[in-house]
Order: C-alpha cells, then structure tokens, then sequence
C-alpha cells in the first residue's frame, strides 16, 4: 500500500509576527521581499535600547505579510538587533522617528 507524505509549514511575518500555516501546493500569503531596512539601535544584555549613532540604511530579505508587504513600498522598516544572536526585532518606523534619525 502507498502512503502520501504531505508537509505542514509555519511562516511568521517579520513585522507583525501575523502567523500562517501552509500545506503543501496551498498558495500563500507571507513572501520573502526585500525591503529598505534601517538599523536603529540595538538592545543591551539588559534588555535596553541603545541607539546606534550612524544608523545604516539596507536592503533585507524579509517574510511579510500582504498588509506589511503594502506598507513596505512606502515606509521603512526599523531594524533593532539583539547581541550575540541573529534576533532581530522589526517595525515601521513613523515620520517622526524618521526625521529624528536624519
């Protein structure tokens, strides 16, 4: 007798950790896109954000979200890195934040 394997993945967007749970041949909504990211600090062994002084723009392969993916095209997404980890938290940074980063 034949038995069918099917597979089960969990995407989570990076922005809104929004999670969906794809079977395989579903299409789905989370894609990986690259986006302008801006590194704006990082968080201390206690946990506290430390402000980078030159804060870098990049281009990063994020998964997002359709809602997040839209947001992207006209936004920037902050970047806060945590030590010693490859943990990074991200979020959209507001027209104020921005202008205080200039």
């Amino acid at each position: 007798m034949a038995t069918k394997k099917t597979y089960t993945v969990e995407i989570t967007c990076d922005v809104c950790k929004k999670k969906e749970t794809i079977h395989e041949g579903d299409p789905q909504g989370i894609l990986p896109v690259k986006s302008a990211v801006r590194q704006i600090g990082f968080l201390d062994e206690r946990g506290h954000l430390t402000k980078a002084e030159e804060q870098l723009l990049l281009t990063e392969s994020l998964d997002l979200c359709p809602e997040c993916r839209e947001k992207s095209h006209t936004m920037i997404i902050a970047r806060i890195a945590q030590p010693y980890t490859t943990i990074a938290r991200y979020s959209f940074l507001s027209n104020k934040e921005l202008e205080e980063a200039e």
